[in-house]
């Protein structure tokens, strides 16, 4: 269970909206917050949590957030909500071994429990301290998309209070997609999408291979199993993994919907998977006037792959926001800005935040830049093997320096350290 007055597990970071609120008012286990957040981004928060302690009657734009891939709390859900049991992301349940109950299967009591709050919290205040009526939106990210969408579409209409704007990060942008699709009477009045892979992102099959540096991270802090394991009996069951794999119009000879084209050695995909996924993007909303993309650039990002005997090899260059590269984020039709960021730094960059503001209110910013050129750097390759972490050594979270845990859960519970703002 969650226990929230006991840092020393990492609680504190899976507490209620409310309750972290109430934590960075206060000033309360200041140190270790801090640590972990970065002094300039807890400073931040605290101001902009107490400029918005009291909240005053929502003067602009009514807006949905929605989180990234791996940015919603998972787990077994309670009554009430102080009791609920989370899974993903608790450093003692993982160390227990319990990232297997995420498996999706037919008896599965997993939920999506809330937001990763320290991920989306600076865009949620500031949105507020300007007047706006902003709702986060959880979701189960492991789940179909299009299943997503129409649930994300029945809770809109739930609300009754007409049509919402939408800020979506990564993964949310295609739920938001999704939601808009066959929608004859308009539930989302504006779309803006923070690094949304509009047609995958290579970092997917990084996933699926075990190769993608924060499955190894999460693996250190697991007792039970290796990142093998986790690709192959967790993350190779969520549907919602396999939509984000790149599109097949944007790989050339390379077919990632046949199983043939998946190295034999190492973790595999579920064929059942790769068939239903194959041609989801037919049912996303194409874009229209109601959508912007921010994407980030200048970030060493995987751009391209090719299959090397038993292994896959990637292409890196500096043309994505190191997640996602531009040319899977760009969507033919949405009006788009560009800025040099990392991936699950954008919802935190303070120009992007700004940004999104001017966006809701006005339509357009002139915060960001509207073009941007690819780098024509020789670009280098590198191996799955090379990005698999060396030790399998387990350690223990409790023992671990803060600055250490921050490490091993940036940009799952932490954002990355925002660059230098110019």
């Amino acid at each position: 269970m969650v226990t929230p007055h006991n840092t020393s597990t990492g609680a504190y970071f899976n507490l209620s909206e409310a309750a972290l609120r109430r934590l960075l008012v206060a000033g309360t286990q200041r140190e270790i917050v801090e640590t972990h957040l970065g002094k300039d981004l807890y400073t931040e928060l605290r101001a902009l949590a107490i400029a918005t302690r009291r909240r005053r009657a929502a003067r602009g734009p009514r807006v949905y957030i929605l989180h990234g891939i791996m940015g919603s709390r998972l787990g077994h859900p309670h009554r009430d909500a102080r009791r609920s049991e989370v899974v993903w992301v608790d450093p003692r349940a993982l160390a227990a071994g319990r990232l297997t109950e995420l498996a999706l299967a037919g008896d599965s009591r997993v939920r999506a429990l809330g937001v990763q709050t320290f991920m989306y919290l600076k865009l949620k205040l500031a949105l507020e301290r300007a007047g706006c009526d902003v709702q986060s939106y959880a979701y189960d990210w492991r789940q179909d998309v299009l299943i997503l969408g129409a649930q994300l579409r029945d809770r809109i209409r739930a609300d009754d209070k007409g049509p919402v704007s939408i800020v979506a990060h990564s993964m949310g942008g295609l739920v938001a997609r999704a939601a808009m699709q066959d929608d004859p009477e308009p539930t989302i009045a504006r779309l803006i999408m923070l690094g949304t892979p509009n047609f995958g992102s290579f970092a997917t099959v990084l996933a699926l291979r075990g190769a993608y540096p924060p499955v190894h991270k999460i693996a250190m802090l697991d007792h039970e199993h290796d990142a093998d394991a986790h690709a192959q009996h967790v993350f190779a069951t969520f549907t919602g993994l396999y939509q984000l794999l790149p599109a097949p119009e944007r790989l050339g000879r390379l077919d990632l919907r046949r199983p043939s084209t998946w190295p034999r050695r190492g973790p595999r995909p579920l064929v059942s998977e790769l068939k239903r996924s194959a041609n989801y993007r037919l049912h996303l909303a194409p874009a229209d006037a109601r959508f912007t993309l921010i994407a980030g650039v200048g970030q060493p990002t995987v751009t391209a792959m090719r299959r090397r005997g038993e292994e896959f090899e990637f292409e890196v260059t500096r043309n994505g926001d190191g997640t996602v590269p531009l040319s899977l984020a760009l969507l033919a039709g949405a009006k788009t800005y560009y800025v040099a960021e990392g991936h699950t730094e954008l919802p935190s960059n303070s120009r992007v935040v700004a940004a999104v503001l001017d966006l809701l209110v006005h339509g357009n910013t002139r915060r960001l830049a509207k073009r941007w050129f690819t780098s024509r750097a020789a670009p280098r390759w590198i191996c799955e093997r090379d990005l698999r972490f060396t030790t399998s050594l387990a350690h223990d979270w409790e023992k671990l320096s803060a600055a250490t845990q921050r490490e091993l859960l940036e940009g799952i519970v932490f954002p990355g350290r925002t660059a230098p703002q110019r």
